[in-house]
């Protein structure tokens, strides 16, 4: 009873701020997780498995976001909400949405095991173990996610039925003056009812094999192995951090050639960019967790304590912030925790821009300009001879003159776009899987 109006005075205090709150996190949301699929789809960041993971959760996010979005839209009242269309849509979102939430979820949990035993694997020298950084563990990984959730939330989806009671008077809240949708409405108007009804199947059995189902296999499970694993990534953070320091102590307390310095180096910056992934990784499993865990202490307290589940549904709008807020963060810690996440954003970016290739046009044709008139002066006599500027450009194009050289030598390179031939930034990924050979870590990030 106390949780009932505790909730209650929460609910009523939260309720009149929701409606701007979504609007605003699901249009954000789903441009930040379409962009996010788009930016791990381009070829720098397409190489490692592990992104397959991102872009999952990406979709799922989006779906989620999109679907709540469209069903929010139709209250009450609405003329809409009494047709068939719509009792179709709504069935869509009750069964849909639960899949695509749970998905995620599992996505997360699998992505942090699979963390896991690829650092685990690159510590121990066993050549037997099987190496877990592969399309084709990623892949096994996410069609168990997909599964795992298809079994939690099948009986949901047996759960409603949609049944015709024919023509049936208005509701009276329709007709009300108070009523946004009042005019569409007569007193003695009459609208078809589409109502959800539970299959003739359906026992009390049946509900408690669908609660349980759902609760613990889409919550608390989940829930639970977010909590070990995130324990584990975390005392691995330490131990590394731990190591790096000892490693240094050591380093600056005795001499070594060049060739062992460039190898310290080269296993430091590893060791950097292994610890950083493994931060954002912990960061992604944290928010999981502080959404999703207070929704599983509930579930099960409905599961012991049945008349809970009024006071659960009070703050039903609360839970969704809860999923809104989950579903459109990754893009922000994306951001933040990886440079080469940024910089393709920003090339993606200004690859779908017109007005930057506009501009780049504009001084392409400038510089050409400029280099025919040089070289008009320069056989005139009129002015001595000079190579025109080059630096700045921000485009690519050719100088050609007289006294130009070689053509490979005049190409104008943008220093935002274009890079050296075999340089290292192609090995650069948001997931970077580095040889254990080589530096004896497993990358996963380079961030």
């Amino acid at each position: 009873m106390f949780a009932c109006c505790l909730f209650s005075g929460v609910a009523e205090w939260y309720s009149p701020f929701h409606s701007y709150i979504y609007h605003i996190l699901c249009i954000i949301g789903v441009l930040s997780n379409i962009s996010i699929v788009f930016v791990l789809l381009r070829p720098t960041m397409r190489s490692n498995p592990f992104n397959l993971f991102l872009i999952f959760i990406a979709i799922c996010d989006m779906s989620l976001m999109a679907s709540y979005f469209i069903f929010k839209q139709i209250e009450m009242c609405h003329p809409w909400f009494f047709s068939y269309t719509w009792i179709l849509i709504t069935y869509g979102y009750a069964t849909l949405s639960v899949l695509f939430h749970s998905v995620s979820l599992w996505l997360t949990v699998n992505m942090a095991v699979l963390r896991y035993l690829v650092i685990k694997g690159s510590a121990t020298s066993n050549p037997n173990m099987p190496r877990f950084n592969t399309y084709k563990a990623a892949g096994i990984s996410i069609l168990l996610a997909v599964l795992i959730s298809l079994a939690g939330s099948a009986p949901n989806m047996l759960r409603y039925q949609i049944h015709d009671n024919g023509m049936v008077g208005v509701p009276k809240i329709c007709t009300s003056p108070d009523s946004p949708y009042s005019k569409y409405y007569q007193s003695d108007d009459s609208v078809r009812a589409f109502v959800f009804i539970q299959p003739q199947f359906w026992s009390c059995s049946w509900e408690r094999f669908s609660f349980w189902t759902a609760g613990i296999v889409l919550k608390v499970i989940p829930c639970v192995l977010l909590t070990i694993f995130m324990a584990l990534l975390v005392r691995m953070l330490i131990e590394a951090k731990n190591r790096k320091h000892r490693l240094s102590h050591g380093s600056a307390m005795s001499t070594a050639s060049s060739i062992k310095t460039k190898a310290h180096a080269t296993m430091s910056s590893a060791n950097k960019t292994t610890e950083r992934t493994t931060t954002m990784l912990v960061l992604i499993v944290f928010v999981f967790l502080i959404t999703e865990l207070p929704q599983g202490i509930m579930v099960l307290k409905v599961g012991f304590d049945p008349p809970f589940k009024m006071a659960m549904q009070q703050i039903g709008d609360i839970i969704d912030l809860l999923s809104l807020l989950n579903s459109s963060v990754n893009f922000i810690l994306y951001s933040t925790m990886s440079n080469l996440f940024r910089r393709e954003f920003i090339n993606a970016f200004r690859e779908c821009c017109p007005w930057e290739r506009i501009l780049q046009r504009k001084k392409s044709n400038s510089i050409i300009i400029q280099q025919q008139r040089t070289n008009l002066l320069a056989r005139n006599g009129s002015a001595p001879l000079q190579s025109p500027p080059i630096t700045n450009v921000g485009i690519t194009t050719t100088a050609i003159g007289p006294h130009t050289g070689s053509l490979k030598n005049q190409i104008l390179r943008s220093p935002g776009i274009s890079t050296k031939i075999g340089g290292d930034n192609c090995k650069e990924r948001l997931i970077d899987v580095t040889s254990s050979e080589e530096i004896g870590v497993e990358s996963i990030a380079n961030v």
